[in-house]
């Protein structure tokens, strides 16, 4: 299961606005449970972290971006049933929730996540 954080951490080295990334805990079982905490330097003291917990048949994940306190947050804990895009939602800098475009799939979502962190970082400017 390294593959996934191996990933994670290649689509990070890649991106421009990741200024440095690194491990901050990784737990994996015998069992096929995995749990890992990347942390990111972005510009402006802007940190991302990621959050994965893997089992064999689920994945629950967190993305957030934060200074010293929270901004945005993409995760799929199941608190939201009516969202349309439910587990899967959005939290805003202001902590309105929304539908969120992921969808679990690790490699598609961090993307989408830094495309969308780079927009609301450049509109904050």
């Amino acid at each position: 299961m390294q593959a996934i954080v191996d990933d994670i951490l290649s689509i990070l080295e890649a991106d421009a606005l990741v200024e440095d990334a690194h491990v901050v805990n990784y737990d994996e079982t015998p069992f096929g449970k995995l749990e890992a905490k990347i942390r990111c330097q972005l510009p402006k003291k802007h940190l991302l972290q990621i959050w994965i917990h893997l089992e064999p048949e689920s994945l629950d994940y967190a993305y957030q971006l934060f200074t010293t306190v929270p901004l945005l947050r993409w995760d799929n804990a199941p608190h939201y049933g009516h969202l349309a895009s439910a587990p899967h939602h959005f939290h805003d800098e202001n902590g309105d929730v929304f539908d969120s475009p992921l969808t679990g799939n690790v490699k598609r979502d961090l993307k989408i996540v830094l495309s969308e962190i780079r927009k609301w970082m450049k509109a904050q400017t």
